[in-house]
Order: structure tokens, then sequence, then C-alpha cells
């Protein structure tokens, strides 16, 4: 900008020819140009920030246990899942997304944000798709989901549920695209010219029915149903140094359950169960505190 300046006030100098007021109206106007432009770029990088994007992000810690997020489009687990309530509602994501309880979501520790997940619960054979907008910081399950998704899952009263997840990668490829596209620096062009030829479009489906109430009606939600094995859960705990070593840490955290030890040659497996899933949600816990970190959950 100040090198315009510059060379306006060099031709208001030089050149006779040109009128005074004539030179400093055109540097007026290119001050204002100058001044509009950086006003839209500032605007346009403050909105930038507000978008939702795609995020994989870099290995983090939960109470000493490391988690590596990547894109993983066979992931397919068992596990337990919990969900959130309205602490969280309205709430900004990792990625500038919104948790919401009302709307079918989910918050993962790996997968990308967004992902588009099957969840199943193994206990009743309901499923629905969700989307993945978040992390979650608990280590005993393996996806945490919204009140609405535990609702018509039927997990609600119980607060927890053995689950199976599975990522559905078109679905999940789609949103990718969506998001990096939302973030791109021609995203908002406009076109500068459109045929003016009226097309006219009938027969189309819509999200939203409105009633003769004038009351808006979603679009029944679809929930799938699969047949179920009745499963039973074990909590696998690893590397415990020697069967002395099981047995000090039971007598310590009074464990009730029934369990038993496998020698794996380099290290000692303890292994507990059948157990209840609010039972293996304290135990993964209580073992992490004492340093046991390496733990699974097994669905048999």
């Amino acid at each position: 900008m100040k090198l315009i300046i510059s060379l306006f006030l060099f031709i208001l100098i030089s050149c006779d020819n040109i009128s005074k007021d004539n030179v400093i109206d055109k540097l007026e106007n290119t001050k204002n140009v100058i001044k509009e432009k950086t006003k839209k770029n500032i605007e346009k990088s403050d909105d930038s920030k507000n978008n939702i994007f795609y995020l994989i992000g870099d290995p983090y810690y939960i109470e000493g246990v490391k988690y590596t997020p990547k894109e993983n489009y066979s992931y397919e687990e068992v596990g337990l899942a919990t969900y959130y309530d309205k602490d969280l509602h309205n709430q900004k994501t990792l990625n500038n997304d919104l948790n919401k309880v009302t709307e079918l979501l989910g918050r993962h520790k790996t997968l990308p944000l967004p992902s588009i997940v099957k969840i199943t619960n193994l206990e009743n054979g309901l499923s629905l798709t969700i989307k993945i907008i978040d992390r979650h910081d608990d280590n005993a399950s393996i996806i945490q989901v919204s009140r609405k998704v535990a609702q018509l899952l039927r997990f609600y009263k119980n607060k927890i549920a053995k689950v199976k997840v599975e990522i559905l990668s078109d679905p999940s490829k789609q949103w990718k695209n969506v998001t990096m596209s939302i973030n791109d620096d021609n995203f908002n062009s406009t076109v500068d010219s459109a045929p003016t030829e009226i097309v006219s479009i009938t027969n189309i489906d819509t999200d939203m029915i409105e009633d003769n109430g004038n009351e808006i009606l979603e679009q029944p939600i679809e929930i799938g149903f699969e047949e179920v094995e009745n499963l039973a859960l074990y909590l696998h705990v690893n590397n415990f140094k020697n069967y002395q070593e099981i047995q000090k840490i039971i007598n310590e955290i009074e464990l009730n359950e029934k369990y038993t030890s496998e020698n794996m040659g380099t290290f000692y497996k303890l292994i507990i169960g059948p157990i209840e899933n609010d039972i293996a949600n304290k135990l993964v816990s209580t073992f992490i505190r004492k340093g046991y970190k390496e733990n699974e959950i097994i669905l048999e």
C-alpha cells in the first residue's frame, strides 16, 4: 500500500497535465479498494476458522494408555458403549462440529472426524447408522454415543451396552470429501453466468414433510435389527510377571468375580469373567490406575 501511495504522490508532483483533485480522488479510491479487499480477506479467514474440517489427529493418551487416530476403512470392533447427556450438548468438537444429545452422533478414540459407522446393540440386535464427530476419554468403552442413540438402541436406562461398531467406508469417504471441500479457497466462489432456462422438477422426496397442522415432521429413523448371539463378557489383563503378582492385585482390589490366569511365555494374563457390563467398565479403570494399561474387553 505504501508503494501505491508513493507512486500517486510522484505522479501528483511530476505531472502538470493531471489535476491535483483528480489524483487525490484516484488515491482515495485505491485506498478504499485495498481496505475492502483486506476486510474481505479477514472475514474469509475468520469464517474458515469456524468451518467443520476433516481431522485425524496426533497420537494421545488417556490415563497413560496411548491411542493413535488413523484412517481405517475396514474397522470393526466389539466392546462397550456408553452415552453422553446434556452436559456436552452444543459443546464444540475437535473439528468445529457440535455435540448434540438429540441427534444420531457418536464419539470415538481413533476413527477420523467425521466418519460414518453402524453400531449394533449386541444385547437386543438393534442397530443404527451414526456420525462420529468427536473423541472421548474413556478407556473402557470403544464408543460414546448421544443420548438419542442410547434411547433408540434401548440402553439409556442401563447406561452401558455390549456393541459392535463397523465403519461404513463409502459414506465416510464422502463426508471426508465434503468437509475438505468446505475449507477449499474457492468453496464460496460464485458463477459469473448461469443458464436462464426454467427447469421444472416434480415428485421430489423430501426429508421434511409438512402436515395440515403446519407442523414439520421428520422422516422416521431407520433402525435395523440383527440376529445376535448371547455373548458373555470377559476382561483380559496382560503383563503380570508371575502368578504371585496376580494374587496380590486380586487381594488389593478385593475381586469377587470368577477369574483364571494363563502363562503366555513372557508374561502372565489374568482373565476375569463372565462379568456384567458395569463391572467390566469399573475394572478397566481400576487396573489402569494400578499400572496395568494393556487390557481388553472380550465377548465370547
